[in-house]
C-alpha cells in the first residue's frame, strides 16, 4: 500500500519527517508489516536455534521467553502479549519511545488495562496523580562515564528489565490476553487517527526488537557469549534479518530508487531503526548521506558493565550497516565515521557514512 507514499518521494528529502505526518495508510501499512516482522523474526531464531542444537532446545528457549506458547498462544497473541509489555513499561521509561511520545495521543485502553498488580508495579505514580511522568533532572550519568558509573547504570537497567519481565509474565498467568484482536486490527484500519497510529507503531518496533533479547538471553544461559553471539550474527546477517528490517521502511515507503538518498529513506521508517535508536537523517546529495545514532538503547545497558555484549553489539552493527547499502545498491559503501565508547554523557553513540560509488 504506497499510493499516498509514492507522493512522498517525488518531494525533497525531510531529515525530520515525524511518523504521525506520514499519509494514514502509510501507517496503517507500517503497523502490519511490523506485527509481521515479530512473527517472521520469532521463526527465523526457531530456525536457526533448531539447526545448532536441536528442536527441544529451541521450544524450551521459546517457552523461557513466552510462556504462553505453553497454552498454545499464536503469533499473534504472543506480539500482542509484547506489545502490551511494552506499553506498560514505556510508562515507566518513556524514553525508550524514539518516535513518538506517549502524551501525542490516548493509549488504546485494550493495551493498558487488566494488568493485576504489574500495573501498580509500573506506575505507582498512577495512584496519585493518575499519569506516570518522564524523569525529570540530570541523565544518570553526566561528565565521564567512568566505569564505576557505567558498571551501575548497566547492573541498574539489567536487574529492572529482568524483575519488570517477571513481573508482567507473573501477572499475566498462564493464559493469553483476552484482548479482541480482530476488533483491534479494525480499528487500526479504521478508527484510529495518525498521532495514534504513530505511537502503536512505536510500540510495535518495540515489541518486534525485544524478541532477539529474550532468545539472545536464553542461549547465553544454556551455552555462554560464544554461542549466543554467532546465533545472533546468524540471524540477522545471514539469515536476512537485518535486510528484512530494511524492506519494511522501503516497502512501505515505496521507495524504488538505489541511491543514498534511497537508502536513508528505507532506513527512515524502518522499525529497528528509528523504532528503538534515536536517529539523525543528513543527507548530502544523493550520492552522499550521513546517519548519527545520538542514543543507542544497547550501549545504555552495556557500556562500562557488559564489554562482551557491547563489543558484540558494535560487530553486528559494523557488519550490518554495510550490508543495508549494499541490499540497495552493491555501489553503496559505508564507513563508520564514529563508534563507541563514548567520551562523556553529551557524546553521540555512533555515526555512519554512506556514499555512492561511481561506475568504474
Amino acid at each position: 500500500m504506497v499510493g499516498q507514499s509514492a507522493l512522498l518521494m517525488v518531494e525533497a528529502f525531510n531529515p525530520d519527517l515525524h511518523a504521525h505526518e506520514l499519509p494514514r495508510e502509510t501507517l496503517i501499512d507500517l503497523w502490519r508489516r511490523t506485527v509481521h516482522a515479530h512473527e517472521l523474526l520469532f521463526e527465523t531464531w526457531f530456525a536457526a536455534v533448531s539447526q545448532k542444537y536441536g528442536e527441544d532446545v529451541a521450544e524450551a528457549v521459546a517457552l523461557r521467553g513466552w510462556p504462553l506458547r505453553k497454552i498454545g498462544a499464536t503469533p499473534k497473541e504472543l506480539f500482542f502479549d509484547d506489545l502490551r509489555f511494552i506499553t506498560a513499561a514505556t510508562e515507566l521509561k518513556p524514553e525508550m519511545l524514539t518516535i513518538a511520545k506517549r502524551d501525542q495521543a490516548e493509549t488504546p485502553p485494550e493495551l493498558s488495562g487488566d494488568r493485576s498488580w504489574f500495573k501498580l508495579f509500573v506506575s505507582p505514580s498512577q495512584l496519585l496523580s493518575g499519569k506516570a511522568k518522564p524523569r525529570r533532572g540530570k541523565p544518570v550519568w553526566v561528565g565521564s562515564p567512568g566505569r564505576l558509573r557505567g558498571m551501575a547504570r548497566g547492573r541498574a537497567i539489567e536487574i529492572g528489565f529482568a524483575v519488570l519481565l517477571k513481573a508482567w509474565q507473573s501477572s499475566q498467568g498462564a493464559r493469553a490476553s483476552e484482548i479482541d484482536v480482530e476488533a483491534f486490527e479494525r480499528k487500526v484500519e479504521t478508527v484510529y487517527d495518525e498521532k495514534t497510529l504513530a505511537l502503536l507503531w512505536n510500540y510495535a518496533a518495540l515489541a518486534y526488537m525485544l524478541g532477539t533479547d529474550r532468545w539472545y538471553t536464553g542461549i547465553r544461559e544454556r551455552y555462554g557469549d560464544d554461542a549466543a553471539q554467532d546465533l545472533e550474527k546468524d540471524v540477522w546477517i545471514d539469515r536476512g534479518a537485518a535486510e528484512h528490517d530494511l524492506s519494511i521502511g522501503q516497502q512501505a515507503m515505496g521507495v524504488t530508487g538505489d541511491d543514498v538518498e534511497s537508502l536513508l529513506r528505507s532506513f527512515q521508517f524502518s522499525p529497528g531503526e528509528v523504532g528503538i535508536l534515536d536517529v539523525e537523517f543528513e543527507l548530502v546529495d544523493a550520492t552522499h548521506g550521513v546517519m548519527t545514532h545520538h542514543a543507542c538503547p544497547a550501549l545504555d545497558r552495556f557500556e562500562h558493565f557488559d564489554d562482551v555484549r557491547q563489543k558484540h553489539c558494535c560487530d553486528i552493527c559494523i557488519a550490518g550497516m554495510p550490508i543495508s547499502g549494499e541490499m540497495l545498491n552493491p555501489r553503496i559503501e559505508c564507513k563508520p565515521l564514529k563508534l563507541p565508547p563514548r567520551t562523556d554523557a553529551s557524546d553521540i553513540a555512533c555515526r555512519w557514512e554512506y556514499r555512492l560509488r561511481e561506475q568504474s
